[in-house]
């Protein structure tokens, strides 16, 4: 009897123990669908600001001549590639998160309309990063050989290398929108509703290549540059102030430039700046997961909390940095600020002509 009455108490234990951690694990689930849909509901807001902000960013480039430059397209480019973040990647992974989470026909997505997502989640990243690394090779060409800068980087040359950008970007998307590269997606537009379970040694080797070739070596690359800038720049200053090049009026016209220069080098530098803290944190969860430094097996459950939250924080932040750029041009660069002016001027004097305009007043036909 006794014995008895000490295996059911254990049992009973044992049995409480496994609802309190069925109850903790179903919480935890909760709260994961509860980051996740409030992540949903950010994007939705970003996207509704990206779409606005860079689309002033390309007509104020079409429209104002003094955009009209090499350095220029190259801004235009990658508000190119924020705008079909907002057109495209950003609805899609609102739609998809929501689809995930909130809907029982969650299955029934078309697998073109995946590939798609996939497509242009790859190409909109990568256009955005090469171009940040051109756009820093092309300040040190400008500010290393000024003189040369012209003849150098034309027009022509500069739509080129666009069109270089462009061709690497599709290739690579291309790739990665097909089931045997592994891929998922950059944001993990890939997974969910769309995850065709592809082999994770594949996903490994495709994402520990992409993080080398589109973040790691670019921004290596954007870094080195920025700080040869700088050297030459501080060099070309102090000879300046020294007087060893003297005083001539060229040389005034040379301090002027080198300070209208810094005065954008140090915005594309805050430009360069908000793109590493929205896409790092995503790139260390990418790390994370296929270098298997994360032990789920062996985690507690506040950790698994704290990872969530990670997460999506990290999925969250590239949205976030295709809404930063055209603000930052706004606050840090003279000539957009010019420009913007100008374009919401014209509107308004569109609205005043139109609301100035007499009333058409319809006259019977004689007899």
């Amino acid at each position: 009897m006794e014995l008895s009455q000490n295996i059911t108490a254990s049992s009973n234990h044992i049995n409480r123990a496994e609802i309190l951690e069925d109850s903790e694990w179903l919480e935890l689930e909760a709260f994961q669908k509860q980051v996740y849909l409030s992540m949903r509901d950010l994007v939705i807001f970003f996207t509704i600001l990206i779409i606005p902000g860079n689309t002033l960013v390309l007509i104020a480039t079409w429209k104002e001549r003094r955009l009209h430059q090499p350095n220029k397209y190259f801004l235009a480019f990658l508000a190119v590639a924020d705008l079909l973040v907002g057109l495209f990647v950003a609805p899609f992974f609102a739609y998809q998160t929501d689809l995930e989470y909130t809907s029982s026909d969650r299955d029934n997505m078309s697998i073109h309309l995946c590939r798609f997502m996939l497509w242009m989640d790859t190409f909109a990243l990568t256009t955005s990063i090469y171009s940040l690394t051109t756009i820093s090779l092309d300040r040190y060409l400008k500010i290393s050989k000024p003189l040369l800068y012209k003849s150098r980087m034309t027009t022509s040359r500069s739509i080129k290398i666009i069109f270089v950008i462009v061709l690497i970007s599709t290739t690579l998307a291309t790739y990665s929108a097909t089931a045997r590269s592994g891929s998922s997606g950059i944001l993990g537009t890939g997974t969910g509703p769309c995850s065709w379970d592809a082999d994770f040694e594949k996903s490994t080797i495709f994402y520990l290549g992409l993080t080398i070739s589109v973040f790691f070596l670019p921004v290596l690359v954007i870094v080195i540059m920025y700080t040869l800038i700088f050297h030459v720049a501080h060099k070309r200053n102090k000879m300046l102030v020294d007087g060893n090049l003297g005083q001539t009026i060229n040389n005034q016209n040379e301090r002027t430039a080198l300070r209208r220069d810094m005065k954008v080098i140090r915005m594309l530098l805050v430009v360069v700046g908000v793109f590493l803290l929205c896409w790092g944190p995503l790139f260390t969860w990418i790390l994370m997961k296929y270098l298997n430094t994360i032990d789920r097996e062996n985690t507690s459950l506040s950790f698994e909390y704290r990872m969530h939250v990670f997460a999506g924080i990290a999925n969250t932040l590239p949205f976030f940095n295709s809404l930063c750029n055209p603000i930052i041009y706004v606050c840090l660069d003279q000539t957009y600020q010019e420009a913007f002016k100008r374009i919401f001027r014209r509107m308004m004097r569109r609205q005043e002509a139109r609301r100035q305009q007499p009333p058409i007043e319809l006259r019977p036909p004689r007899a």
